[in-house]
């Protein structure tokens, strides 16, 4: 079976300099304050990504209380469960943000990209997270749980449940999911 070439995410613009703006980059592929503005109305990816990132900002600095609201306001607006402890790297992208749930110790490359209902965290009797690379896709209700890492640039289908390491470059489904494509070395 062939796989489909998968073509390379957009780099982040050279203003892209925090986080925020390569989540407002990765959601609207424009940066600047109008663009924010718009976004934090229009773009529900974006919201929920920007709240999550200012809560995590309070907690940094020491005020868990108010990070702690904000992240609270955020989950029942949102839908979706981004721990406050949870590494998330720039540029997430959210097309349809709701039931999505990142756990505690996930790690989450760059320009990652999560559907709807995914969830990302420890396997029941297991203390590790899931790492994600950088480029990944994952796609509607997917569950990515336990001590794996998935490598960069690599799909995982909708409703796949991975429990084990998936390769750089693989496309994964199924349950439990398992490789059904790779992207060509070239």
């Amino acid at each position: 079976m062939s796989a489909r070439p998968i073509a390379p995410a957009r780099p982040l613009p050279a203003g892209a300099a925090s986080p925020l703006a390569a989540d407002l980059f990765a959601a609207t592929g424009r940066g600047g304050w109008r663009a924010a503005l718009a976004a934090a109305v229009f773009e529900p990816g974006f919201a929920t990504m920007m709240l999550h990132r200012w809560a995590v900002g309070l907690q940094r600095r020491g005020l868990r209380r108010s990070a702690k609201l904000l992240w609270r306001a955020n989950v029942a607006m949102s839908s979706c469960h981004l721990h406050l402890d949870s590494i998330i790297g720039p540029g997430l992208k959210l097309p349809h943000p709701a039931g999505v749930v990142i756990g505690a110790g996930a790690r989450i490359g760059e320009r990652v990209t999560i559907y709807q209902h995914v969830t990302v965290g420890r396997a029941r009797r297991e203390a590790s997270f899931p790492v994600i690379g950088d480029d990944v896709v994952i796609f509607p209700n997917a569950v990515v749980v336990g001590g794996i890492s998935v490598g960069a640039r690599a799909v995982i289908g909708a409703g796949a449940v991975v429990i084990a390491d998936v390769p750089e470059g693989a496309v994964v489904a199924g349950n439990p999911a398992r490789v059904v494509a790779c992207a060509s070395s070239t």
